[in-house]
């Protein structure tokens, strides 16, 4: 190479790195992170965290059904709830329910009143399960 084409390479060169070494320093003047964007980056995380848990909930809790084998009883047709092993009385929409079949059914529990065992109105039959299988 002659040398006029080596000096303005080694100019070019030299350029290339000055301006690389700026841009590298103005990246880490801007990855300091300023008082507001930790707060913004603590809301985000609490946000995220509250959605999750949230979402466990509603994909794992079932106060307003219960799931067991229904029974003929004393009182009509009653489910022995596989959850707490307590009886209910079933009223409501009962039509779809056969004694000895294991179902989930989804409504309201009702506070206990003078009969022996609490109640829970049916609004639907979740699932039907088939027959309960048979414990010896």
């Amino acid at each position: 190479m002659k040398a006029g084409k080596k000096k303005i390479l080694a100019t070019a060169l030299a350029c290339g790195l000055a301006l690389g070494g700026v841009a590298l320093e103005k990246a880490r003047a801007n990855s300091i992170p300023t008082q507001s964007d930790v707060v913004w980056i603590g809301v985000a995380i609490g946000a995220i965290g509250a959605g999750i848990g949230i979402g466990i909930y509603f994909a794992f809790h079932h106060c307003h059904s219960l799931n067991g084998c229904a029974i003929s009883g004393s009182s009509g047709l009653e489910i022995k709830n596989r959850g707490d092993d307590q009886i209910y009385s079933l009223v409501g929409a009962v039509n779809a329910i056969k004694p000895g079949d294991r179902v989930r059914v989804s409504g309201k529990k009702v506070k206990r009143s003078a009969g022996p065992a609490p109640q829970f109105v049916v609004e639907q039959l979740s699932k039907d399960y088939g027959p309960c299988p048979v414990r010896l």
